[in-house]
């Protein structure tokens, strides 16, 4: 997807009143949609909302690099596998286990691009990955991260109730193919750059049984690319997460394992780890040993 770097889709009737009566400008600050501005009241509100989940989630949303893939000159983004999202403030981040493939935890690495609450704007925070959970049967996995890597991340809560079709969505993640940005004006000359998350609109349109696991899917109208798999599906009326996006198409529909199939895999997974955490370096100890 070759393209601003702050794409933010809307429906097709949003757009058709955006082509006829907005002017809309998106800036390269942290994250671009602070700046969308419309002058129609009518979509205003949820433009508003949507905003505000996106700034919400993002410290919580990190690309996944798997290291064995890079080369000797680390071409930025040439690692970078998928999407994975802070799921448990004790240090548990869930993503798709496609996504890892079978590759070890110390040939992988997380690196979100925001920094946490209190803290705003763009900063750029890797960290190691302790311990990999696949999950026994699902397209699931939870990665065990250093404990302080977590903290201030988990902003939007997990939802345990279903979520109805003909919600609003949106799939914020890393997609390959987008545009990098280049932080000098944040960061000053020669700072780092990275690929840039992208949020995607769509609705729930069906609940369907998955071709080879006993679960429903959940499925909407959002296009994606690769990259988004393991990113978050957000209510936008409740403001929680209410799935793990697993596949999609450019154009097509994208489908999502409901994120309650994940909360007992979650606590059991603590549960086995946190007694064996301090086995593991922290992630300053991580950093210097690289």
């Amino acid at each position: 997807m070759k393209g601003k770097p702050h794409e933010f889709s809307l429906s097709q009737e949003c757009a058709k009143l955006a082509r006829k009566h907005f002017a809309r400008r998106l800036s390269h600050t942290w994250h671009g949609f602070e700046q969308l501005e419309y002058d129609d009241e009518r979509i205003r509100p949820k433009l508003i909302t949507k905003t505000s989940l996106v700034a919400d989630a993002l410290p919580g949303i990190a690309m996944v690099e798997d290291l064995t893939l890079a080369g000797s000159r680390r071409t930025v983004g040439e690692d970078i596998v998928g999407t994975a999202f802070a799921a448990d403030i004790r240090g548990y981040y869930l993503t798709a286990k496609h996504v890892i493939n079978g590759v070890q935890a110390g040939a992988l690495r997380l690196q979100t691009n925001f920094q946490a609450p209190p803290q705003k704007g763009y900063g750029m925070y890797p960290f190691s990955v302790q311990a990999v959970y696949p999950h026994p049967q699902l397209d699931v996995a939870v990665l065990a991260v250093p404990a302080n890597a977590a903290k201030g991340r988990v902003s939007l809560p997990l939802q345990r109730e279903d979520v109805s079709v003909g919600t609003d969505i949106l799939l914020v993640g890393y997609p390959s193919g987008t545009d990098l940005i280049f932080c000098d004006e944040i960061l000053g000359p020669k700072s780092s750059k990275s690929f840039s998350p992208v949020a995607f609109n769509g609705i729930i349109c069906a609940r369907v049984p998955d071709d080879i696991r006993p679960i429903e899917l959940l499925v909407y109208d959002s296009t994606t690319f690769g990259g988004n798999s393991g990113a978050p599906v957000i209510s936008v009326e409740s403001g929680s997460i209410v799935g793990l996006h697993l596949r999609g198409l450019e154009n097509h529909v994208g489908y999502a394992v409901p994120i309650q199939k994940c909360l007992a895999f979650v606590d059991a997974v603590a549960e086995a780890h946190e007694p064996r955490r301090q086995q593991y370096p922290s992630n300053s100890e991580h950093k210097a040993r690289r």
